[in-house]
């Protein structure tokens, strides 16, 4: 049975979540990736290919951008 890395949860469901990822000097948003989530804690992983494909386009630019965000940024 599949355990939580974060908090040990033994319960997961299955979505479609956004993220976003620094590629070089930019940073880039993907929505709607495949992932499965936690139901406790709301951590996500990605399978495999999922991992792969991400991989593919966000560092060999495979995919064109859908479209460009306006994106905040805060210093800690």
């Amino acid at each position: 049975m599949q355990k939580c890395e974060i908090c040990g949860g033994r319960e997961f469901r299955q979505e479609e979540v956004d993220d976003v990822f620094r590629v070089g000097s930019r940073y880039v948003l993907v929505e709607h990736i495949p992932a499965t989530v936690c139901v406790q804690c709301g951590e996500r992983s990605f399978d495999a290919a999922t991992a792969e494909s991400l991989r593919k386009r966000l560092n060999e630019g495979e995919q064109r951008s859908a479209r460009k965000v306006e994106l905040e940024v805060f210093a800690y």
